[in-house]
């Protein structure tokens, strides 16, 4: 049985679904369950759609309405929870999507604000309102990111925390120890997640991570998760150096060099991880190629055996 999510029980390791598209770039709705599906037993604490890795951006009503019925039903046949992402451009849209994820029985729903043009502070509070009454009692995880223009304030998210009692948790992989520590004052039960920091971030009330490098294995990072979460960080200290320094030498310079981004840079992991989601991205945004695959498996082989899934 699903545990039901609240700003108590929402923690974990969460891994970002990517889609597999066909020639035509519609859903590859069979190779898109077997991914739904692949995370069952491994210890993870849910799946989500949207975000970049899952490419919200190039969505549109009919593939995110079949991202989010395979999402949701592969997910909860495999016992885990889902969250859909539901960011749109207006508030109208948005509450189309969360009926559509609420149809098709999601856990939680995930959202950025509005993005487009820059929105104030009382736009943003009446947008999280509005899209709460949308979602009746499924809670409500922000996706904050400065994708979105500008960041909230810890005193915004402290409002919001009061206004929306449903608002249980955000996704903020962007924050420092610091703004966590602020955003955490102002909405003490909150649920707050990076990616994967769990050893910088959970000594000081971070929860867990929306992860995917999940996608490259998602046993270690859960094994790093709970090493953190049982307070042993001298030996979680070993996993997070690895998986540093597998970022700064492998995820970055493809970032900053190869000019990928992280939704292209992502299906590189997951494919090196044994996953069947193929590298094509949506246009225009760039694909990886088959050289990125051979490069981050040579590296892993040599520096890091460890990070790579022998299952």
């Amino acid at each position: 049985m699903r545990t039901r999510l609240t700003r108590k029980t929402l923690n974990g390791v969460w891994h970002a679904l990517i889609v597999p598209w066909t020639n035509d770039d519609e859903v590859d709705e069979k190779r898109f369950a077997k991914e739904c599906s692949a995370y069952a037993n491994t210890g993870i604490h849910g799946i989500y759609t949207g975000g970049t890795t899952g490419e919200f951006y190039a969505q549109d009503d009919s593939s995110f309405e079949t991202i989010t019925r395979i999402a949701c039903g592969t997910g909860h046949a495999a016992g885990l929870p889902v969250q859909i992402g539901c960011t749109a451009l207006s508030t109208r849209v948005a509450r189309q999507r969360i009926g559509i994820a609420l149809d098709a029985g999601a856990d939680g729903i995930q959202v950025a604000h509005p993005f487009w043009l820059e929105l104030k502070p009382d736009e943003v509070l009446s947008f999280f309102t509005d899209i709460a009454k949308e979602a009746g009692t499924t809670p409500i995880i922000i996706y904050h990111t400065p994708r979105c223009k500008r960041r909230l304030s810890p005193e915004e998210i402290g409002t919001i925390a009061r206004e929306v009692p449903t608002f249980i948790g955000m996704k903020d992989i962007g924050c420092d120890i610091a703004t966590l520590q602020a955003m955490l004052k102002e909405a003490p039960d909150l649920a707050i997640f990076g990616s994967e920091d769990f050893y910088d971030k959970m000594p000081h009330g971070g929860r867990g991570g929306y992860c995917a490098v999940t996608g490259l294995n998602a046993r270690y990072v859960v094994e790093y998760y709970n090493l953190c979460a049982a307070g042993n960080y001298e030996q979680a200290s070993g996993h997070s150096k690895m998986i540093n320094r597998y970022r700064d030498e492998v995820l970055l310079p493809m970032l900053h060099v190869d000019g990928l981004w992280d939704s292209a840079i992502d299906r590189v992991q997951r494919i090196v991880g044994g996953g069947d989601v193929g590298l094509c991205c949506q246009g225009p945004y760039r694909s990886a190629a088959q050289r990125h695959v051979e490069h981050m498996k040579r590296w892993c082989l040599q520096n890091a055996p460890e990070l790579l899934n022998t299952e």
